[in-house]
């Protein structure tokens, strides 16, 4: 950083300086050049000159500067003759008969002059080094140009320096010639980056650090000093910015708007372009950040042709850049300006024609939907225009998948303003009352949906709302209550949990094919196998009778969880395939597609096939990215935590929890259960004692809401407390309770171990039985693997274990190979072979440690003590501050932010979400004491540099959208 004798600070640009030093000290020592300086306006070229010349003339040498503007090219060698201070006063003689040359009335009196000015300049050379510098050069004179042109030449052999600083715009063919045919070295100052951004903003406010309210607020500037100096200027002077008592900067609040002063000044800055592109970048304002031509063409009524010179203009100029077919704002704040600067009326006006030219167009409908709700005023009272109320009408449905939290918005002004007897607004309460369900709003879905059946007498009406009834109860494990619905709306009954009278009249309607389809998962929930079988063939026959996609998918997803149920877990997979290639990708089927993936998830993962699963994983997030809703990205992050979990990557499965709590309060009732008993099992397994108290705390004591994982985390910790017999008990308790039947498997070693811990043996043979029983009817390599567990330690046999371990590697499931590797090493020590159990006991702590399982290796230590085996402690994960005390994940992440990587770019490399990078970059930050992304990269650039394949970023796409 170098702050310079105007006031300006230069941030981040010592290798650009150092490259104008060196050729001022090539020039002193006779050695002349030509320099060119590229950039966008505001991008500190002027600075950079500022700080590259300062002290030049202490050198001995001769320096000369100009400025060209709008108006220099009017009047032949303005620039050259400013630059060289040649006037009608000069007390130069030489200089004063050029200038008394042009206003001469010999003929081509500037071409007699340039050659003067040569002359001149080679005369100066003689004396002392010579350096010209011409900024904004891309407004000079033609003639000024010619000249310099020729002194590039006479810089090859005279000791003369040429510095010219070049804009975007105006695009000129002969400034284009001269840069060709001119040798020179090129220095492109590019935008800076979000850590020098935030640096000079701290700089200009005297601040060690800001806040990232306020950076969030700089992004705008898209690292260009001007804006950030613009918008850093505004909001100090009108009173927006607040330090703290560590001289940390950051907004009082969040902005609603841009300040005025910050919209007039940086309009006042683009007010040279004419009056048509003005009007054009306006518009273009309107439609957002980014937007195709096509689209500015309908909004402005301008034909395509007609706007190509303005958008060569304002790209040029820098205003607008390309983004593969679209034209997108350089710089947020220029666009908010621009848009802030329409005023208000007209501003709703503008939304509306808009939307009105777009829709005809087959724009997207979420946006024309945006413009409709910007060209609403925000009262109640009014509402769309009949257009915009037809428009609505025809695409909401769509709109509710794509856009759910645009549609409840709209849809909630649109149907509030319509009079009650419009038929239209019953419609609109439809789709309204649809798309608060998808936002997880389900008790304001359940009221809206119950009031529209009280209200209705259409049976197709009343089908589709007890359908999301239905549906809404259902997803908070209501069960009980969706399945009444269901059974009145099917025999003609009013679908109403409150049990009013009425009925769906056409018995073959899609609405009767997905409630069968709805019956039979509700059925399998409650451990009815024979009614949900029933449910899932009706739904079946009755969804491809109609045609209806969705009912068909819900009834192939029915059966393959019955397969799985069953076993068949290869026929499960085969019948989850079919039912997503039924559903397709229509975002209507969303969230039945990703309720389907997170079960083919985990059955690929029985199956042994990790790699598939996780595909399955980042095929959901796909998915999520386009069509996301905060359910989904819950029930996908849920999904994320379960195969990372399993797959031992803990800590991104603590992030990707961390990360679903932000949706819990809109997840399913089931999903917030998994989540909580999931964070409780990993807890217990990290010896976190107020962490799996506050998680088990939050679960229902319902055992259809405790899963596996809550009595896992249950268990451990009584045998943490030292009460084997209690956790011994609990197992026992839901095996004889035939709980958790196809998830059993995970926990039935453990029952053995306690089981024979305790000499009760009659336990331990019946939960190796049941588990032998549960291998024997499918062929899941996983829970085959988990009956040999059991037998071998049944019979104390550490070969049958062995053999286990090295499935279990296999299968990359690496806490069920380090705890039977951990029995392993137990049963060989107690048969005298020390050797091995010590190899065993080795590679056990090691996978516990880099787990993070610090109870596991309590526990392993405590049952190997008294075979004099110990652990070497060199192992132990102590650190809690520092880059020691970093996990692999949050190293690899740390390198990447150094790398220069910002959130989305590394969530891509990573195949992770952007909220999940988000939650290890706020863990890295703490653990190095660290404020910002810089002083990450600076703790980095310290450690041993380690030769770390990256791979680039893959394009997540889902199997139908290719």
């Amino acid at each position: 950083m170098e702050s310079l004798a105007d006031g300006a600070v230069l941030v981040d640009r010592d290798n650009e300086v150092r490259r104008l030093k060196d050729a001022v000290r090539h020039v002193v020592q006779g050695r002349g050049a030509a320099v060119w300086i590229d950039g966008e306006p505001g991008i500190g070229k002027s600075a950079l000159l500022a700080a590259g010349l300062d002290g030049v003339e202490g050198l001995g040498c001769q320096v000369f500067r100009a400025a060209a503007d709008e108006f220099a090219r009017r009047c032949p060698l303005r620039v050259m003759l400013e630059c060289l201070g040649i006037t009608p006063n000069s007390p130069d003689p030489d200089r004063r008969a050029i200038s008394d040359l042009l206003s001469s009335a010999a003929a081509d009196p500037s071409t007699v002059a340039a050659d003067r000015l040569l002359v001149l300049i080679e005369g100066m050379c003689t004396t002392a080094p010579v350096v010209l510098v011409i900024d904004d050069i891309q407004w000079a004179d033609a003639a000024s140009l010619l000249v310099w042109h020729r002194l590039g030449r006479m810089s090859e052999r005279l000791p003369l320096l040429l510095i010219a600083a070049c804009g975007p715009a105006p695009h000129r063919p002969d400034l284009a010639l001269l840069r060709r045919d001119q040798t020179a070295s090129v220095i492109t100052l590019s935008p800076l980056g979000e850590a020098s951004t935030a640096e000079l903003a701290g700089q200009l406010l005297d601040a060690d650090s800001v806040g990232p309210t306020l950076r969030q607020v700089l992004r705008g500037a898209a690292g260009n000093p001007c804006y950030v100096h613009q918008i850093v200027n505004s909001l100090q002077r009108d009173g927006y910015l607040t330090r703290s008592a560590g001289n940390a900067v950051e907004l009082t609040s969040e902005l609603a708007r841009m300040p005025e002063s910050l919209t007039a000044a940086i309009s006042a800055r683009l007010r040279h372009a004419d009056d048509t592109t003005w009007e054009v970048l306006r518009m273009a304002a309107l439609l957002g950040p980014a937007f195709s031509v096509t689209d500015l063409s309908a909004v402005c009524g301008r034909s395509v042709a007609d706007l190509a010179g303005v958008a060569e203009q304002a790209i040029a100029s820098g205003i607008l850049v390309e983004s593969g077919a679209r034209l997108e704002f350089r710089h947020t704040v220029v666009r908010q300006a621009l848009y802030e600067g329409i005023p208000a009326p007209l501003r709703l006006a503008l939304h509306n024609q808009a939307a009105r030219a777009l829709g005809p167009t087959g724009a997207r409908i979420e946006y024309v939907a945006g413009h409709l709700l910007a060209a609403l005023p925000g009262e109640t009272t009014v509402g769309l225009d009949d257009w915009g109320v037809d428009w609505l009408v025809h695409n909401a449905r769509k709109l509710a998948h794509r856009a759910s939290e645009l549609a409840v918005d709209l849809l909630t002004s649109a149907s509030g303003a319509l009079d009650p007897d419009d038929p239209r607004r019953e419609q609109l309460r439809i789709r309204l009352a649809e798309a608060l369900l998808l936002l997880g709003r389900t008790e304001e879905a359940e009221e809206l949906a119950e009031a529209i059946l009280a209200d209705t007498r259409d049976p197709e009406i009343t089908a589709e709302m007890s359908w999301l009834l239905a549906w809404s109860l259902t997803m908070w494990g209501r069960l009980d209550e969706a399945r009444i619905v269901i059974e009145n709306a099917i025999g003609g009954g009013k679908p109403s949990h409150a049990g009013k009278a009425g009925g769906i009249s056409n018995a073959d309607s899609r609405w009767t094919a997905r409630l069968h389809g709805l019956l039979a998962r509700i059925a399998l929930s409650i451990g009815q196998a024979g009614i949900a079988e029933a449910a899932a063939r009706r739904a079946l026959d009755a969804g491809r009778e109609v045609g209806d996609r969705f009912a068909t998918g819900l009834a192939l997803h029915a059966t393959g969880v019955i397969s799985a149920q069953r076993w068949d877990l290869a026929g499960a997979a085969a019948e989850f395939d079919r039912a997503l290639s039924e559903l397709g990708n229509d975002p209507e089927c969303t969230d039945q597609r990703l309720l389907i993936l997170a079960d083919l998830r985990g059955v690929l993962f029985e199956l042994g096939e990790a790699d598939k699963a996780e595909q399955t994983v980042r095929e959901m997030q796909a998915i999520v990215q386009r069509y996301g809703t905060s359910p989904r990205r819950g029930a996908t992050r849920l999904c994320a935590a379960e195969h990372f979990h399993a797959t031992g990557r803990w800590d991104e499965a603590v992030a990707e929890l961390e990360a679903a709590m932000e949706c819990y309060d809109r997840m399913a009732a089931t999903h917030q259960s998994r989540l909580r008993c999931l964070a409780a099992a990993i807890a217990s397994h990290r010896d976190q004692r107020d962490t799996v108290e506050e998680h088990l705390a939050a679960v229902p004591e319902n055992p259809d809401r405790r899963t596996e994982f809550a009595l896992l985390a249950q268990s451990m910790w009584y045998e943490r407390d030292g009460r084997q017999g209690e956790a011994a008990a609990a197992l026992g308790a839901a095996l004889a309770r035939d709980e958790h039947p196809g998830t059993r498997h995970t926990w039935l070693p453990l029952l053995v171990r306690l089981a024979l811990a305790r000499d009760d043996r009659d336990t331990a043979v019946r939960a190796t039985e049941a588990c032998e029983a549960d291998a024997a009817r499918g062929s899941a390599p996983a829970i085959g693997a988990a009956a040999r567990h059991c037998r071998g330690l049944l019979e104390g046999d550490p070969a049958l274990i062995d053999a286990v371990v090295e499935t279990y590697r296999r299968m990359e499931q690496p806490l069920k190979c380090a705890q039977a590797l951990e029995d392993s090493a137990v049963l060989h020590a107690r048969r005298g072979d020390l050797g091995a159990a010590r190899a065993a006991y080795v590679e056990a702590t090691r996978i516990y440690t880099d787990l993070g399982a610090k109870w596991d290796l309590l526990r392993a230590d405590s049952r190997l003590r008294p075979y004099g085996t110990r652990r070497l402690r060199a192992r132990r994960r102590s650190a809690t501050t520092g880059w020691e005390a970093l996990t692999p994940t949050e190293l690899r992440v740390a390198r990447l932010v150094a790398a220069g990587h910002a959130n989305a770019d590394i969530a891509a490399i990573l195949f992770a979400s952007r909220r999940t990078i988000e939650v290890h970059v706020s863990r890295i930050l703490a653990k190095l004491g660290a404020r910002s992304r810089v002083e990450i990269a600076i703790e980095a650039a310290r450690q041993p540099s380690l030769d770390q394949h990256v791979p680039l970023p893959v394009p997540q796409e889902d199997r139908l959208c290719g």
